[in-house]
């Protein structure tokens, strides 16, 4: 399968232009950032062919660095001893999370770039939501566009929650009548143990429908009418379900 790297952001550009610059030079390089940013997938992107190696292998590294002239680590914040590493006359490309020590990783590299947020990457998002779009509708099989609810999207672990929360929204979208009682029926039958379990469990049922029905009619007076219930009865509901 062919690497890819989707990005609309001018400060990742950046990014990519100088590793392209440099790509000819025996130099080292690290690029630090959020886990989950895309950092390991833009080095992939870059560069297909050099051997990637886990910095929570120290013994690994040193042995790789002993024989190869070209190497990638990633957790490159894992190592210990990183002051004694001897990247002279080699192409070191190393993925952080982030920097600990400023002036051993000055001395060690060339170039240190950052890759930015999600949070600073909007254009990104926009980019990453499409891509995961098509994965989504061809893992789930659905078929068709299915609206996303923007305010759900969570990128509060980037890429990580992105994707999560984007799989939610597709799961929502295609739920069944039948996945719906069958969610329910699991998640009562865990958490049911008292004398009280109807009053207590009631509200999953009722506070979806009411928001759902005040969002789409507009007003309580239409949704009492399309409820079947009495006006007086929907305003009641409402305050007890701490419904704005």
């Amino acid at each position: 399968m062919d690497n890819q790297f989707f990005t609309r952001s001018q400060k990742v550009q950046n990014i990519i232009k100088g590793f392209n610059l440099t790509r000819s030079l025996f130099v080292s390089s690290i690029l630090t950032g959020n886990a989950y940013t895309g950092k390991k997938s833009l080095i992939r992107y870059l560069f297909p062919t050099i051997t990637f190696a886990d910095g929570r292998d120290q013994k690994n590294i040193e042995q790789l660095l002993e024989n190869q002239n070209e190497l990638v680590i990633f957790n490159f914040e894992k190592l210990s001893n990183v002051e004694n590493l001897d990247f002279s006359n080699k192409r070191i490309i190393a993925i952080s999370n982030y920097i600990s020590n400023e002036r051993t990783i000055d001395s060690l590299f060339a170039f240190i770039y950052h890759m930015p947020s999600l949070r600073e990457r909007p254009e990104d998002v926009v980019a990453l939501t499409e891509h995961f779009n098509r994965e989504i509708k061809s893992k789930l099989m659905i078929e068709g566009d299915f609206t996303i609810d923007l305010e759900a999207l969570d990128i509060s672990a980037e890429t990580h929650s992105l994707r999560r929360s984007l799989y939610r929204e597709a799961f929502i979208y295609s739920c069944s009548d039948q996945d719906i009682k069958s969610i329910l029926h699991r998640y009562l039958y865990e958490h049911m143990e008292g004398d009280s379990d109807y009053k207590t469990y009631l509200p999953l049922y009722e506070k979806p429908l009411i928001e759902a029905g005040l969002e789409k009619f507009g007003s309580q007076l239409k949704l009492s009418e399309m409820l079947g219930i009495n006006r007086n009865t929907l305003r009641k509901k409402i305050h007890e379900l701490g419904i704005n």
